[in-house]
């Protein structure tokens, strides 16, 4: 169990897809929420998903919702909403990783230190920025950015502490942009439970 809230990333525009990915089936479940929900559910404090609005899910669990000033959908605006509504350090994942495990927050947890702000996976691919641990009271910060008008996540890492923690293999962080990286993956998760390489969820 790690002692923190999980805050699945579930609000993004799906533009290069051409269809929400929060809502594609994935494995046995109706929606790839569903099944990052099923996964993680045993291993946090709490679960939460992060959306513009609550509305396209069909399903009941703990919604945070975009604070309706923003009309734009950014990760900028999605993690100013999250840190409002805590006061401990949360963990954030976007819905379309798959692959990322618990153990990979356990790890992140291990190397957080009382300096940072922030503490980001990282593989050989590059920085993965939702799938972090963000502590509260850097809104401001946010806020400033919104208000220029400014929604990389990049530019707020560079502006606070943040530390990376190098993961080095990059198939965990593997994420679905396209609708073939939706059937790889497909085909992925597939192969691994039937080699048993990995612990797949039930869905009900």
């Amino acid at each position: 169990m790690i002692d923190l809230p999980l805050v699945i990333i579930a609000g993004g525009k799906s533009s290069r897809m051409g269809s929400d990915k929060a809502l594609l089936p994935f494995d046995t479940f109706k929606t790839l929420t569903q099944f990052q929900l099923a996964r993680f559910k045993e291993h946090f404090s709490s679960i939460s998903i992060s959306c513009k609005s609550k509305d396209k899910f069909d399903f009941d669990a703990f919604f945070i919702e975009d604070d309706p000033h923003y009309a734009e959908s950014s990760p900028l605006v999605a993690l100013l909403s999250i840190l409002n509504r805590f006061e401990t350090p949360v963990c954030v994942l976007s819905v379309d990783t798959p692959f990322v495990t618990p153990n990979i927050f356990a790890t992140l947890q291990e190397h957080m230190r009382t300096t940072d702000d922030a503490i980001v996976a990282k593989s050989s691919f590059g920085n993965h920025p939702l799938c972090a641990i963000y502590r509260p009271f850097i809104q401001e910060k946010i806020l400033m950015m919104l208000e220029a008008n400014d929604h990389k996540i990049g530019h707020l890492l560079q502006s606070i502490s943040t530390q990376y923690v190098d993961f080095g293999d990059d198939a965990p962080f593997y994420n679905l942009n396209y609708l073939k990286e939706y059937e790889d993956a497909k085909k992925r998760l597939a192969s691994m439970a039937t080699s048993h390489r990995v612990d797949t969820p039930t869905s009900h």
